[in-house]
């Protein structure tokens, strides 16, 4: 096997963990700051829903639970994946591991502290995508990256001569 998933995924975490306790530390709940002007801002967030907060922003212990069995399931799927169908392909194995560390780093997050630390804001002067972090862009740069792999990879239907037509 291999080991570009382990090392992604934990690389993945570890930097997620990293810059998380650094905003935690270093700046204020919901305070901003200015990297590039109307486009990129660091702004400290806590987000207790999903992606982007979709299911709303309060604290909820059951859907808190929830969510971090979803995301608990989704890791074991996606690595049982992996180990059932080895690839020496280092995009399959990047991009999953990608998608992993991703899911790993929120769900520490929500099972420590039931909500996940956003930081990461962009968009174009009042045009503004939700707050996301570290891990959210590796889980949504791992997906694109292996439907890549799958559109790369795709194998083409093989056409057999003389074969009998089947209804």
């Amino acid at each position: 096997m291999m080991p570009q998933f382990f090392f992604t995924a934990a690389f993945v975490v570890a930097l997620d963990q990293l810059v998380k306790i650094l905003i935690k530390t270093h700046m204020k709940l919901y305070t901003t700051v200015t990297i590039i002007p109307d486009i990129f801002n660091i702004t400290y967030i806590e987000n207790f829903g999903i992606a982007f907060g979709l299911t709303g922003q309060g604290e909820n212990q059951a859907k808190r639970w929830i969510l971090c069995g979803v995301i608990f399931c989704a890791i074991i799927l996606i690595t049982v994946y992996w180990l059932k169908h080895p690839q020496k392909s280092f995009l399959f194995n990047f991009s999953l591991g990608l998608i992993t560390g991703g899911a790993i780093g929120n769900l520490i997050d929500r099972t420590l502290r039931g909500s996940v630390t956003d930081f990461l804001e962009v968009g174009f002067k009042q045009l503004s995508w939700p707050v996301f972090n570290l891990a959210d862009s590796a889980v949504s740069a791992g997906v694109c990256l292996f439907v890549l792999y799958l559109i790369i990879t795709k194998e083409h239907p093989v056409e057999v001569k003389n074969a009998p037509d089947t209804l």
